[in-house]
């Protein structure tokens, strides 16, 4: 199975891999004093891009290598919170931008919401212990805010994206 069609595919999940793995690396580096399990997450921001204009095959990839870059630079449970949330979330990008009409802070929320569940889950089984879910709530109402903005912000970039493509279209037809 051919994961990339062609060399432009290939270096735009290069780009958007080197992107996703900047915002993560910043936004811990920027970031540093926020409380336990709570984050931006801007580096999503590229996988639901890779998702839109390349695929879901592309945003898989872009999840699973952004939670090796969390392993190889913040240790195993880091690496291993960063799967099982990011495929959490992964699932409900896929569900919400291929089978509905829903706009992208709706996708995004549900994302960061999705995100957060399934790090509790791990933490449970890690800690073997429910009492994580009492910190539920709080990361609930910070991961619905960082959706909000996350979803702001990707509506922005695809909108640039497509009037990007539609002058290149443009002034590829005026040169025919």
């Amino acid at each position: 199975m051919q994961l990339y069609k062609d060399t432009k595919s290939l270096a735009l999940t290069a780009i958007l891999l080197a992107v996703t793995i900047l915002l993560s690396w910043a936004e811990s580096a920027m970031l540093p004093n926020l409380p336990t399990g709570v984050r931006l997450g801007l580096s999503n921001i590229t996988i639901m891009t890779a998702v839109i204009f390349i695929g879901g095959k592309t945003g898989l990839t872009l999840t699973l290598l952004k939670s090796g870059f969390v392993l190889l630079t913040r240790g195993v449970v880091a690496g291993a919170m960063s799967l099982s949330g990011g495929v959490f979330a992964f699932v409900v990008i896929i569900l919400l931008l291929k089978k509905t009409d829903s706009s992208y802070v709706f996708v995004s929320v549900t994302a960061a919401i999705s995100h957060i569940i399934g790090q509790l889950v791990l933490s449970s089984i890690i800690t073997k212990s429910v009492y994580v879910f009492y910190y539920a709530p709080f990361l609930l109402v910070t991961g619905i805010l960082s959706g909000i903005l996350t979803g702001v912000i990707l509506g922005t970039v695809v909108r640039a994206i497509k009037t990007k493509e539609s002058e290149l279209k443009y002034e590829k037809s005026r040169r025919s």
